[in-house]
């Protein structure tokens, strides 16, 4: 485990900071990482966990910039999404668990950016439902929903804050399946203490706009360069495991 930490922690510290400024990423990113150490069963409930820290962290520092009426739709869905997410994550193979992990990563890695969707009825209990839904089985999904949040006339902050509100309910609903499935947080918590003071610290020098100061070209060939070579490598061994 020291040697988890060493790289796990100052991890979710650097990956905080890229969705404490931008909104998303940073999870994807940690999540790539984490799953070079954990099996798919331990790797999502422990990544929720410290997620659910990281968008509760982007809450706390702009609260007053939550659009209520998004993430109570949202909540509505999430409930529903984890209900029948439940039923697939009890019964699903370890191997077709990273196939499934490497393919997302993978998929989001090579995919055009994000853009604007159009409005259709229930719109936000419908992405809450599916986000929460996959999220069970992939981790983390909030480079899929950001287009929804984009065809919003919300601002930067707006934006930050009830992506970060909406998916509290995605991560915490997730943490509460796996716990009622058996999953026992108490081996990881010295680690998770840890991380979870690290995605503080890190959302909150994202606030402050940290990110600005790098190249966005240089910063988004990078972003993409590790996740293509975790992803691959997690596709590779859920195929080594038929």
């Amino acid at each position: 485990m020291p040697l988890h930490a060493a790289v796990l922690i100052p991890t979710a510290f650097l990956t905080s900071v890229v969705s404490g400024t931008v909104g998303m990423g940073g999870g994807i990113v940690l999540l790539a990482v984490m799953a070079q150490y954990f099996p798919p069963a331990v790797l999502i409930p422990l990544h929720g966990l410290i997620q659910l820290a990281s968008n509760s962290s982007r809450v706390l520092y702009g609260f007053r910039r939550i659009e209520r009426r998004i993430m109570a739709r949202y909540a509505l869905g999430a409930a529903l999404g984890a209900a029948l997410g439940s039923r697939v994550v009890a019964s699903l193979p370890e191997s077709w668990y990273k196939l499934a992990l490497g393919a997302f990563l993978l998929a989001l890695t090579v995919r055009p950016a994000p853009r604007r969707t159009r409005d259709f009825p229930f719109k936000w209990a419908a992405v809450g439902a599916v986000a929460t839904f996959l999220s069970l089985i992939a981790g983390a999904t909030g480079p899929l929903i950001a287009p929804f949040f984009l065809s919003e006339p919300l601002d930067r902050r707006e934006l930050v804050a009830t992506k970060a509100s909406c998916q509290i309910f995605t991560h915490l609903l997730k943490v509460g399946v796996f716990v009622a499935l058996g999953f026992a947080f108490g081996p990881y918590l010295p680690l998770l203490a840890a991380m979870t003071a690290a995605v503080f610290a890190g959302n909150y020098l994202g606030n402050k706009v940290l990110l600005h100061r790098l190249p966005e070209r240089a910063f988004r060939a990078a972003f993409k360069g590790l996740l293509l070579v975790l992803s691959l490598r997690m596709i590779w061994l859920g195929a080594r495991a038929f």
